[in-house]
Formats: C-alpha cells, sequence, structure tokens
C-alpha cells in the first residue's frame, strides 16, 4: 500500500513541533534544595500533598500572563508553590514547561520541603512556608557566555543604560506580569538585547530591589562578556549580541478585575514554536487537498501533481551551565571558578 508524500510530511511537522518543545523544556539552568525548611519522609502526609500539587497543572487552566500560585493541605503539611513562564512564551508552552519542572524537580531535590528549579522558559517554585508576596534575592546562578565583546567600555556603558531603563519598565508592571524587553546598538556598532522579569507577586518597590541586586553582580561576573544571565529567586536578568527573544504581542483584555492600567507590560508574546505549529496547518491543508484531489482523480481520471514543502524553523538556544552558589543551589555540570562568583561560560 502506497503512503503519499503529504502524509509523511504532516507526520514529520508533528515530530518538529514535539521534539522543539521538549527541547526548550529539558534543560534546567539552576535549581536549589532548602535544607533549613527541613525534609519530607516517604508516604508522609506532605509528600501526598506535594504530589496533588504536582498533578495538578497537568489539568490547570493556561493563562495569558504565566504565573500560578497554588497551596494545598493545612498546616504543617500545607505546599505552597508558584510558578512562572518568560513573558514571551505561548501559554500551552508555559504549561509543558511548568509540567517538565514537577518531574524534574523531585529528581533534584527528592525529599526537601522547600525548593526550586529554573529553565529557561519557566521556573517553579514549592515551600511548607507562604512564599507568594514574600521578596526573596537569594542568588541561584550565573551564566555566562565564552566570548568578550570587541569594545568593552563602549559595550558596558550601554548594557547599563539599557538594564536601568529595563528595571524600570518591569518593575512599574502589574500583578500579572513585570516583564520588559529592549534592545540598542552601542557607538560602535555593537547589539544589545536584554530581558528583565520578577515573579509579579512582587511589589514594585520588592520588584525594583531585586533586579538592580541582580544588576550589581554582572560587572563582577560578566563584564565585557557578549552575553549573561543572573537568576535570583525572585527575579532574572539576562542580555545577548543576538535577539534571543520574541517581540511583544498585544495580547487579549482579562476578563475580571485582576487586569490594570499598565497594559503593555502584560502584553503576551508568541514564541517560536509558532513557526512550526502553523507549519503544520499549512501541511495539514496540503493533506486534505492531496486527498481530495486523489479521490477525483479516482473517479473522474483528471491528472493531478501537488507537492508539499516544509520549512521548519526555531529559535536557537545558546548552550547553559548552572553554577551554585552558597544558597544550596545543585550544579549540574563541573564548575570553574571566577574572581568574585563560582561559574562558568558557556559557548556560543
Amino acid at each position: 500500500m502506497e503512503i503519499g508524500l503529504s502524509p509523511l510530511l504532516f507526520l514529520l511537522a508533528l515530530s518538529l513541533v514535539f521534539t522543539f518543545s521538549t527541547a526548550q523544556n529539558s534543560n534546567p539552568t539552576a535549581s536549589s534544595c532548602s535544607n533549613d525548611r527541613g525534609n519530607f519522609t516517604a508516604g508522609s502526609a506532605y509528600e501526598t500533598n506535594l504530589n496533588t500539587l504536582f498533578s495538578s497543572f497537568s489539568s490547570i487552566a493556561a493563562n495569558d500572563y504565566g504565573f500560578y500560585n497554588l497551596s494545598i493541605g493545612q498546616t504543617p503539611d500545607q505546599v505552597n508553590a508558584i510558578a512562572l513562564c518568560r513573558g514571551d512564551v505561548q501559554p500551552e508552552v508555559c504549561l509543558s514547561c511548568i509540567n517538565n519542572a514537577t518531574t524534574e524537580i523531585t529528581s533534584v531535590c527528592p525529599n526537601q520541603k522547600e525548593a526550586g528549579i529554573w529553565y529557561d522558559l519557566c521556573m517553579l517554585r514549592y515551600s511548607n512556608r507562604s512564599i507568594f508576596g514574600v521578596p526573596d534575592r537569594g542568588f541561584i546562578n550565573t551564566l555566562l557566555n565564552l566570548a568578550n565583546v570587541t569594545d568593552a567600555e563602549s559595550f558596558n556603558a550601554a548594557l547599563n543604560n539599557l538594564l536601568v531603563d529595563l528595571t524600570n519598565r518591569a518593575s512599574s508592571g502589574g500583578s500579572l506580569r513585570k516583564f520588559a524587553t529592549g534592545n540598542v546598538i552601542d557607538p560602535v556598532l555593537q547589539p544589545i538585547y536584554a530581558l528583565e522579569q520578577c515573579t509579579p507577586d512582587l511589589s514594585q518597590e520588592d520588584c525594583t530591589t531585586c533586579l538592580e541586586t541582580a544588576l550589581q553582580e554582572i560587572p563582577r561576573c560578566c563584564g565585557g562578556r557578549r552575553g549573561a544571565q543572573v537568576i535570583l529567586t525572585s527575579c532574572f536578568v539576562r542580555f545577548e549580541t543576538e535577539r534571543f527573544y520574541e517581540e511583544p504581542q498585544p495580547s487579549p483584555p482579562t476578563n475580571g478585575t485582576t487586569s490594570n492600567s499598565n497594559d503593555n507590560n502584560t502584553s503576551r508574546i508568541i514564541i517560536g514554536v509558532v513557526v512550526p505549529v502553523a507549519s503544520v496547518v499549512i501541511i495539514a491543508i496540503c493533506v486534505y487537498f492531496f486527498l481530495r484531489a486523489r479521490k477525483t482523480k479516482e473517479t473522474v481520471e483528471t491528472p493531478f501533481d501537488q507537492t508539499s514543502h516544509l520549512h521548519p524553523q526555531a529559535i536557537g538556544y545558546s548552550s547553559r551551565v548552572n553554577i551554585p552558589t552558597n544558597h544550596s543551589s545543585n550544579g549540574v555540570f563541573p564548575l570553574e571558578k571566577n574572581e568574585a562568583s563560582f561559574s562558568e561560560p558557556y559557548p556560543r
């Protein structure tokens, strides 16, 4: 039995979409297992509540702003969790990343009552204490690009101005999203792209303080580098010489009273998976017309020739390494000591 070319391309496109989504979600950039909050035992009420909370993410309704706050159980076995996706991530990809995090965090931190895990596209934290609206500027990780810029002085001056502007913009976001992106070209034509984000449960003041703490780390670890990322518990900062985020797109109005006047800071951005998904839709249409035309050929004997072309595209992300700090973060890769902190470059 012969199989047409279009169905094969359709299956290939589906495979590419799911492979891309999985690859973006699979490698954590940082993790933190807190021993200060104690451990739970197998079969305990706390473990049951934790597993129930994690499983709820598989059925929760996706929202447009990528922030989730859940609590299950009663004290002393109550589990509180927050999950946040990067502000340019599509809702379905967001939940996929979070669900992957719920699986990975139990392997990285198997019995801690408080832990967190961070990815390129999302983060997940849980604890037996209240963490919603509680700022935490604990230093988690520093990731840096291996290459240096051509003119460090010019680059650093332009970078500083951009990051200060993004701090103001991100911190002024509403209770649904505190996220900002921007780009500049320095005087010697070196491009700079940057992104800053806080968990939106923070106040404007707490978000500003968190981001400023992250910015203070950049000269010590990453001055003159072509890219870096500083991850704190409640916020993070990243910059590169190539665009690594999607441009802002207007989001639909939010129902209810939870939205605020700063709508452009809660706009949803479509991540790179849109291109492969669009390809799938196009290929599906081609399959439909191909099969319909083939059926017509069998009855009318009309010649028919149709060829489908697949051009999958995806946004590439820099490879990274995990750098533990004195906050009980778990490293994933070998370490190399930097003069200011433990860090290791990642290649571009």
